[in-house]
């Protein structure tokens, strides 16, 4: 249970958020206070300090967030059970006409508990006003008829709501069948009272009605008390704890222990309590602490979110970012790492690698000064899953504790290691440049798997990522099994999206990663004799001489090397005697340049040995021996770009 000791210690760094509303990802949230939960709107009723109606109107989706105060029972109530949130409610509750106009009988009971709460609060001493108003105001049972006469609701020819706007009605579709998802009686009705000044904050924002509602609620709401598992303090314990943690429709819960039927705890304990005990106020404030950085600043693939943060400082740079995306989140323009005197160093291969590298480093350096300053000592990784989309249980599927330096070391490493040439387009521009550095892991997920891959298969694959990235352990081999088995098939990326020299690189950065140790490099390395990278040399020279002169005859069509690149990484000695017969005529047709690649060829088949010349399939690094060999030939020869193939 440490992870609840954490978020509540997330919760208890972060007080000053409470309350205050940020935008992220375009929408409002904030941290929530104890004892409230969330919802969207669709109407909001506007009154009058002395309780009476003043004016109505329907909420917008951007603006329906609302915080409401709740009790542990109407913050897990569902089905047919009778528990009434505070001051803000579904018409159901808030409502003394709603079954007089034309809602279910079984639901009166609803409006009864809504009202006898209400009126408990608003006889608390040194209650705000607000809450009397509200109580005057659903005291006096019209609120449907008053909605009616604002032309908020409809009514049919039996005098009853409307609850579902047919096409077959005249005249434009009212708003507020636009923004409730099911039937208009279930409808979630928000309060307001008349703003004094123009400081004053809506009901829902209201910090000092927060805290008058949390002394009440402590005061007056019945629990047990014990021993909390979690602060080892003794306190006020609950057995309900939150859900809607992923998104709004989430019900789907981290602990629970409601499940009698279920034969879950029977026969080992009489009570929930007896399995394990958490105190109200930890749950509350873990619960909301892990809502608030799942809306801010979580990775979600399919069902799965993945938020990492820190104690004191919640932000804290995606372990999923690209190098380009590290760069970006420390506030720097990638681009500028080019400008100016490295400008002229990063014309060579070998140094842009280093370049990099070094600017790497320095961006490390500066993220570890800047948290260290707010005392940040260490980083939390979580995963959550559920089974079945918003229902059941809700796992934590992955949990790493680190020191905020053995993170960023992991960081630095994963980057330096897991890297090799990448192409990217700037948008605003449409210029395409090069960089020597690692893909995020949306970008190998998609070249691993394909664009069109399940969304599932996605989301294993981003958890299973997580120990290479932030714990330095091995790449999986069927991983690099995967993309390398993609790569050797050029022609199936044909009339699809994705891009076979994008989807090389990658696999490059892969098996670079998983060969860490053999120090292999984008920049050539001429005394390298593997086998798998010799022949991987040797195609390369082959594309690169062919695709020449074909574009020296303005020929679009794919070489020799790409048409047996499948069979060459099966059967390498047999399919390079049958390139190197093709390559003859090449020979006769490049004019001065047939010695360079002539010398080139006999050079690195020299290398090879009688032993290794065989049929014997080739390994992934075979790919890193072909890329490299393009890269350097095309940069020898000025092409400072890289050159995208055509397959």
């Amino acid at each position: 249970m440490s992870w609840m000791k954490k978020l509540a210690d997330v919760y208890d760094h972060n007080k000053g958020q409470v309350g205050k509303f940020e935008e992220r990802r375009k929408q409002r949230m904030t941290l929530l206070p104890i004892s409230h939960v969330f919802a969207d709107a669709h109407i909001e009723i506007l009154l009058t300090e002395d309780g009476d109606y003043h004016s109505s109107k329907v909420v917008s989706k951007e603006n329906s967030f609302t915080i409401i105060p709740s009790t542990p029972n109407s913050a897990n109530r569902s089905g047919d059970k009778i528990a009434p949130h505070f001051i803000h409610d579904r018409l159901g509750y808030v409502a003394g006409d709603y079954v007089r106009f034309g809602g279910n009988p079984k639901y009166a009971d609803r409006y009864k508990a809504y009202v006898k709460q209400m009126k408990e609060w608003s006889e608390t001493e040194g209650v705000s006003n607000k809450v009397q108003a509200v109580y005057q105001y659903i005291s006096k049972g019209h609120v449907i008829r008053d909605l009616v006469d604002a032309k908020i609701l409809c009514l049919n020819t039996d005098g009853k709501i409307l609850e579902k706007w047919s096409t077959s009605l005249e005249g434009d579709k009212p708003d507020i069948y636009k923004v409730v998802p099911s039937e208009v009686l279930a409808a979630f009705v928000r309060f307001d009272v008349l703003h004094k000044t123009a400081e004053d904050p809506a009901i829902w924002e209201d910090k000092a009605l927060f805290k008058d509602f949390i002394y009440f609620l402590n005061e007056t709401y019945k629990m047990e008390n014990g021993i909390c598992y979690i602060t080892g303090e003794r306190t006020k314990l609950t057995t309900q704890h939150g859900s809607k943690i992923c998104n709004s429709s989430d019900m789907s819960k981290l602990i629970s222990g409601n499940d009698k039927k279920g034969f879950t705890y029977r026969g080992r304990f009489a009570k929930p309590t007896e399995a394990v005990q958490i105190g109200y106020d930890t749950s509350q404030k873990a619960h909301h602490a892990l809502r608030w950085l799942i809306q801010r600043q979580s990775t979600y693939v399919d069902s799965r979110y993945f938020v990492t943060f820190g104690k004191e400082q919640t932000e804290i740079p995606s372990q999923f970012n690209g190098t380009r995306e590290l760069y970006a989140s420390c506030g720097e323009n990638f681009e500028d790492i080019f400008a100016n005197d490295i400008e002229d160093q990063a014309k060579q291969l070998a140094d842009t690698e280093e370049v990099v590298a070094t600017e790497l480093n320095k961006a490390i350096q500066g993220m570890r000064h800047t948290l260290s300053k707010n005392h940040l000592e260490n980083v939390i990784v979580m995963a959550l899953d559920t089974a079945t989309k918003g229902k059941g249980r809700l796992a934590i599927v992955y949990y790493q504790e680190l020191s905020i330096d053995l993170f960023l070391d992991a960081i630095l490493r994963w980057h330096n290691t897991c890297k090799w040439l990448q192409t990217y387009k700037d948008p605003s521009t449409n210029k395409i440049s090069t960089f020597i550095g690692t893909p995020s892991t949306y970008r190998l997920a998609e070249a691993v798997y394909g664009s069109k891959a399940d969304s599932r298969i996605k989301k294993d694959f981003y958890t299973r990522m997580l120990p290479c990235i932030v714990e330095n352990k091995p790449l999986p081999n069927d991983i690099v099994s995967l993309i390398y088995n993609r790569v050797k098939n050029p022609f199936s990326f044909k009339n699809t999206m994705e891009s076979w020299d994008a989807t090389l690189q990658i696999a490059c950065a892969l098996i670079n990663k998983q060969h860490e140790s053999e120090g292999y490099t984008v920049a050539i390395q001429e005394e390298n004799n593997s086998r798998d990278y010799l022949f991987g040399r040797l195609l390369g020279v082959a594309e690169v001489m062919e695709r020449s002169v074909l574009r020296e005859r303005d020929e679009n069509r794919a070489t020799n090397a790409t048409r047996y690149f499948n069979a060459f990484s099966q059967h390498p000695a047999r399919t390079w005697m049958v390139i190197r017969k093709q390559l003859s005529p090449y020979f006769q047709r490049s004019g001065s340049s047939a010695g360079y690649y002539a010398m080139l060829i006999q050079k690195i088949e020299d290398q090879l040995t009688v032993e290794q010349m065989t049929d014997a399939p080739l390994g992934p690094v075979f790919l890193l021996g072909y890329s490299s060999q393009i890269q350097e030939m095309y940069t020898k020869k000025g092409e400072k770009e890289h050159v995208s193939i055509e397959k």
